[in-house]
């Protein structure tokens, strides 16, 4: 048998350790690991999701960003304070398991001759041992940091100071270097070719679950990281909800078909909406509201840039969605019923190694941007509208929204979707 070469080991490893789309993957996650260690003052623990039953996890991002490892169990230890270099970067890995490989497949554990050449960590350690090493190493210490609540209560117990450090591993996350943003624009590539498959048979679609089941298979075709949300497909009155899940009604020749997708490359994902007529063409109605909501989405595009924040930034769109659509419709005679006032949602969120990247408590809102962040806009309108054109009465339930995704620089932004078609003439 002959020699195996580092990119078979990776295979063999692939949803274990993320190395799509990047070359030199381990030096990537280690520049991470360098960078995060420089930002702190004590030791820090990380813990991999927990799943005993090795299927496929759901990762805290917080680890995967910093190891690549895409599987349950291993801890991650950082200690800028140890005066062994060998010790500043310690993964923990559980034990191989053949049985649970013979129903899952192949896992990080020891022993395991290939683990340090697939993760690139000098040094690893058996998960029996945490324990037993953490007690030894916090002696004489007068501060410690830990980043996940369950290891936070069980470490409790030794009795030191517990730090939560998730605000600066964010601030580090947030902010895309240029491996990810190469990965954001692929995965906006392939969002893009799956969108361009299925607009041209658009017509074609007679069911949301068929629809949907299309878009989302062109995407897995190009990516070994999946879907990074599961996608919206929603028909006529069903896209006046924002989040629909049901997908299994029949499309009507005269609806609009929101669609809300994306997928993800390596870690980092995509977040598209598009709005399109089922028959190709828009109603005068759907073109005038439809038309409301792309030039807010514009306005806001001309608006982002760094040190802005998307508080202020999202105020000035919705208010200019509101006259408009107050120029554009309601003093035309317009009628409408909403069960929202002025904002339906969120113009922007970050997005990342999760699509809706952030603390849950939305803090970066009012926090300036930084370039190399990457955030959403996507401005909505949802309800029932009534209004005379051209002498024709039209009545109709409508949800419209458009969404790309921007990359912000000093001086505004890149438009990572502006290849994804969203003006569809009449």
């Amino acid at each position: 048998m002959g020699k195996v070469g580092k990119n078979d080991i990776l295979k063999i490893y692939s949803q274990v350790f993320l190395s799509e789309g990047l070359e030199n993957a381990q030096k990537v996650y280690a520049k991470r690991r360098q960078e995060h260690l420089k930002k702190l003052d004590s030791l820090c623990i990380y813990a991999a999701a927990q799943n005993e039953n090795y299927e496929r996890i759901c990762q805290n991002p917080e680890f995967l960003y910093l190891t690549g490892i895409n599987q349950s169990g291993p801890i991650l230890v950082l200690d800028p304070l140890t005066k062994n270099k060998n010790e500043r970067e310690i993964l923990f890995l559980p034990k191989k398991d053949a049985k649970k490989e013979f129903w899952n497949g192949i896992k990080l554990g020891l022993p395991d001759a290939q683990a340090n050449e697939v993760t690139g960590f000098e040094t690893i350690l058996p998960l029996s041992q945490f324990n037993s090493w953490f007690k030894k190493r916090i002696v004489n210490f007068k501060k410690h940091i830990f980043s996940n609540e369950t290891i936070r209560r069980k470490l409790l117990r030794y009795k030191v100071n517990v730090k939560d450090i998730s605000k600066i591993h964010l601030e580090q996350r947030v902010v895309l270097e240029r491996e990810r943003i190469a990965l954001a624009k692929k995965a906006q590539e392939i969002a893009k070719d799956a969108f361009l498959k299925i607009l041209p048979r658009i017509s074609k679609y007679k069911n949301e679950r068929v629809l949907s089941a299309d878009l989302e298979c062109f995407m897995l075709q190009h990516t070994g990281t999946g879907l990074a949300f599961p996608s919206i497909v929603a028909a006529g009155k069903n896209a006046c909800t924002l989040h629909y899940s049901k997908k299994d009604c029949d499309i009507e020749k005269g609806d609009l078909i929101l669609l809300d997708f994306g997928c993800r490359y390596n870690a980092v994902c995509c977040d598209i909406s598009r709005t399109v007529p089922a028959s190709g063409k828009f109603n005068p109605l759907q073109k005038l509201l439809y038309s409301v909501v792309l030039d807010t989405q514009k306005f806001h595009e001309r608006n982002v840039k760094a040190g802005s924040t998307l508080k202020e930034l999202g105020g000035l769109a919705w208010l200019f969605l509101e006259r408009t659509l107050e120029e554009r419709f309601t003093k035309r005679g317009g009628k409408m019923k909403r069960r929202y006032l002025g904002k339906p949602h969120g113009i922007s969120h970050l997005i990342g190694d999760i699509v809706h990247e952030g603390a849950l408590n939305r803090d970066y809102l009012k926090k300036p941007l930084r370039p190399g962040m990457l955030i959403s806009n996507e401005p909505g309108l949802y309800g029932h509208f009534e209004l005379e054109i051209n002498g024709v009465f039209y009545s109709e339930d409508i949800g419209i929204r458009i969404e790309d995704d921007l990359l912000i620089t000093e001086n505004g932004c890149i438009n990572l979707s502006a290849g994804i078609p969203k003006e569809f003439g009449d």
